[in-house]
């Protein structure tokens, strides 16, 4: 307890000058040093110690960004622009922040500067040199990486200047040359489908692949009829191979369970001596067999994505499907009493799950699976990909 008392006076002493920013003045981070102190300004304008770290926390900031604003105009580099405009609405942050303190505006003896009108003309200047960037680069609009490329810096003029110039017509240009166009050609048959079957599985992928949202703005999945018409060539080819199915498989079984009541019945008497005679009193037991009927079929697709740029394959993988349909019913031997009053389920359907039945519940899902894997593939698209080695499938 006396150790708890001594180090109770140090902590108060820690915490508040944290409280001061004395600490991050010290550290040299000099932001949370002018913020801290500002805020106890506010609410203590006669504290000594806040002020000397208010006032010196001020100099090193403004200090510190006019000497990299500098620093970044000399060196020239490739969009120093944008480096300076952070460090002026940096400056212009710490400003703001000082019309709320009334004690802060005293102690520098004069208004807060205002980087607004800097920080606009920076903005055009900034904005100046992305845009020739993005044009530098649209010029081979044909490259889609460089297209791409284009998109990125007429994306970040934007974010400088909502009305710069003709920015959003020429974005609109640049998304179109930097959108990865993948064809989605129509089911090949490597094993034989009957028409409906074929014209099910082709109506299900086509629900997925065109019925859903593109996995990014630049990409665009295209039938071959749409992939024609567009004025700009396609860069990759889906393609989907079935490649087998099985035949319907059925099967039945049944397993059997002892059950007893749960209350006890009359199933004889004995004697327990000569003359007296009593009931022998016992669950009653009898056979439950739940019997089952199955129904299930197998069947396979491949697929893989082939960029026509190099005639090569890029991506490739295969869907496994299963389908199945199985009922229960139950069956009852014995006393029924053993039952517990528990109703026993239907006897089989009539009507049992068809091959057809079966087929479309794995084209549904081959649909589904297949669409969710290229979309996923897709999610970030490359500017480049890189081919697999080659192989026959």
């Amino acid at each position: 307890m006396k150790q708890i008392h001594l180090l109770l006076p140090l902590l108060i002493f820690i915490l508040y000058g944290c409280a001061r920013g004395e600490k991050a003045l010290q550290k040299g981070k000099y932001d949370q040093a002018l913020r801290v102190s500002a805020n106890r300004l506010k609410r203590h304008s006669s504290d000594t110690k806040a002020q000397k770290v208010f006032m010196a926390a001020h100099k090193e900031t403004e200090r510190i960004y006019q000497s990299n604003i500098q620093r970044y105009i000399a060196e020239n580099q490739p969009f120093k622009w944008e480096s300076v405009l952070y460090q002026y609405q940096q400056l212009q942050k710490n400003q703001e922040a000082l019309t709320k303190c009334k004690a802060c505006l005293e102690l520098l003896n004069s208004p807060p500067n205002s980087y607004a009108e800097i920080i606009e003309k920076v903005k055009t200047l900034a904005a100046d040199e992305r845009y020739q960037t993005g044009l530098d680069a649209f010029k081979h609009k044909d490259n889609r990486a460089l297209a791409e490329e284009a998109v990125n810096h007429f994306l970040k003029v934007k974010q400088l200047s909502q009305s710069y110039k003709d920015i959003d017509d020429i974005l609109i240009s640049a998304k179109e040359y930097a959108v990865l166009r993948i064809v989605i050609e129509p089911l090949t048959e490597d094993e034989r489908l009957s028409e409906s079957e074929y014209e099910y599985l082709q109506e299900r992928l086509d629900e997925e692949f065109f019925g859903n949202r593109s996995p990014h703005e630049l990409v665009r999945f295209q039938n071959p009829a749409a992939a024609q018409e567009d004025s700009l060539p396609s860069h990759h080819v889906l393609r989907i191979y079935f490649t087998g199915q099985s035949w319907l498989r059925e099967s039945t079984g049944s397993t059997d369970a002892t059950v007893e009541s749960s209350t006890k019945y009359k199933v004889g008497t004995k004697k327990i001596n000569d003359t007296t005679v009593v009931d022998v009193m016992e669950p009653v037991k009898g056979t439950l067999t739940t019997n089952y009927r199955k129904r299930e079929k197998n069947a396979e697709l491949e697929y893989e994505i082939i960029d026509l740029d190099n005639n090569c394959v890029i991506h490739r993988d295969e869907f496994r499907g299963r389908a199945e349909w199985k009922e229960e019913w139950e069956t009852f031997s014995g006393d029924e009493r053993a039952l517990n009053g528990k109703v026993l389920t239907s006897s089989p359907t009539l009507f049992p799950a068809s091959d057809w039945d079966l087929f479309k519940d794995i084209s549904r899902s081959a649909a589904r699976q297949i669409y969710y894997r290229i979309h996923y593939f897709y999610k970030k698209p490359l500017p480049v990909y890189s081919c697999l080695p080659k192989n026959s499938r």
